[in-house]
């Protein structure tokens, strides 16, 4: 026997008995999940599959990412954002059930200052058709109605397409394609519209998902919602919403100002006080001029600046320097509480210093040994920062030098604590102030 030929058919053997093997044991199939956060109160969180922590998903409060998995049962972990990267935050663990025959989302909701999530399947949609699913997201916002017409149409005489309550989602829904506008009224009131949208476009063999979101102080409306499709998610927005804007007054000669809008009589914001913000004031969502004035002389204009109001969105302009010649400087304000964390803003109007830096440090430390939260030149505003909980000594620092102008300041940054820090010119040129609002101020 020709020894190459029984290693042949051995070889053939093999195969053959390796594919009667893989014919009992096929693959799982393959799906897809959607991760939401639509957690007001965690700047971000993280998902995590059984232990695979080298795949864990991080989503920001309304943003998302999709992932691909074996269909099966897996546990889920949910971790909030730890800010020292030592000490852990909190987690929260839930089991799902994943079918190749449905693709999901994992919309993660914040209900008392726990994470909630709310498993949303998606089957597959109509040939033709497109495919509704509603979630209300929001654990403090009203049980709602909601309508899906045609453009033009409005509601009066229809029936809602859903009644949702808290952490409520409908069941899968198929509708025809084509453009709708969205209505959110009080559950069984039509008469208080709560919510209406610009045109949208339901696509034909795919699914849309509305996600109502609590916007809980980043914006000023009470609620948005997120459009979750294939091609994109896209935020929907009141079609009726407004601007806010405050203004901190950081004049050297810190007197108060009027602020009007346009020109316009009576002011916006009348006689605003030196060193603290304003209350926030409704604006259109247009292109407009913020004037600043003496009290009670409109003829001087000492600042004529050109501003965009933007939808739902909230801004501060800090305006600084000699009377007559204010320059503004502007901040978006985001105004969630978040859990475990707080926020600090700084500001800074100290005219007579080129930068200055804004320095840190746990009680009683050494300034020189921590570097700068933040470094400003005059005027300018930042965003709200992120910081840790506890007890702190804030100093204002000369950029570049060891030359402390201002400070220590004893703070306490509380959970869910919302701050402002302002610099402005000492009692003579060598020196600063720290004039704390938000939070800070009872």
């Amino acid at each position: 026997m020709n020894p190459r030929i029984v290693v042949s058919c051995g070889l053939v053997l093999a195969a053959l008995l390796t594919a009667g093997c893989d014919e009992g044991r096929q693959p799982p199939g393959r799906t897809g999940v959607q991760i939401v956060n639509a957690a007001p109160g965690f700047a971000q969180l993280t998902l995590i599959r059984e232990r695979d922590t080298r795949n864990a998903a991080t989503v920001t409060f309304k943003g998302t990412q999709e992932l691909a998995w074996d269909a099966d049962t897996y546990d889920f972990t949910i971790g909030e954002r730890s800010l020292d990267g030592v000490n852990g935050g909190r987690t929260w663990t839930f089991s799902s059930t994943l079918a190749s025959t449905s693709t999901y989302e994992f919309v993660l909701t914040d209900v008392a200052g726990e994470v909630q999530p709310i498993v949303v399947t998606r089957p597959t949609p109509p040939a033709s058709d497109a495919q509704m699913i509603a979630v209300h997201a929001g654990g403090a916002l009203p049980a709602m109605d909601l309508y899906l017409e045609r453009p033009g149409v409005g509601i009066a005489g229809a029936a809602p397409r859903g009644t949702l309550n808290p952490l409520d989602q409908t069941a899968p829904r198929p509708m025809p394609s084509g453009e709708y506008e969205l209505f959110m009224t009080a559950a069984g009131n039509p008469a208080n519209v709560l919510f209406s949208s610009s045109t949208v476009t339901l696509p034909a063999a795919a699914t849309s998902t509305f996600v109502v979101v609590p916007e809980a102080g980043l914006g000023n409306a009470p609620f948005t919602v997120m459009l979750l499709q294939s091609v994109a998610t896209t935020t929907l927005y009141d079609r009726n919403a407004t601007a806010e804007l405050r203004v901190l007054n950081g004049a050297t000669d810190r007197a108060p100002r009027d602020v009007m809008i346009n020109s316009q009589l009576p002011p916006l914001l009348p006689a605003v006080p030196f060193g603290q913000p304003s209350a926030y004031a409704t604006t259109p969502v247009a292109e407009f001029k913020i004037n600043v004035t003496p009290v009670g002389n409109p003829g001087v204009l000492e600042l004529d600046q050109a501003f965009q109001g933007l939808v739902t969105t909230r801004a501060t302009m800090l305006f600084a320097g000699p009377a007559g010649t204010l320059t503004p400087a502007f901040s978006g304000d985001d105004r969630r509480r978040i859990h475990n964390e707080a926020k600090l803003q700084y500001a800074n109007a100290a005219s007579q210093f080129t930068y200055l830096e804004l320095v840190v440090t746990p009680p009683d430390a050494d300034p020189s040994l921590y570097a700068a939260l933040s470094v400003l030149a005059s005027p300018s505003i930042l965003a709200h920062t992120p910081y840790q909980i506890g007890e702190y000594d804030l100093y204002l620092r000369i950029y570049g030098e060891a030359t402390i102008v201002a400070g220590p300041t004893r703070v306490n940054l509380a959970a869910e604590g919302i701050y402002g820090v302002l610099a402005v010119d000492g009692p003579d040129t060598s020196t600063a102030e720290i004039r704390l609002y938000d939070d800070f101020v009872p």
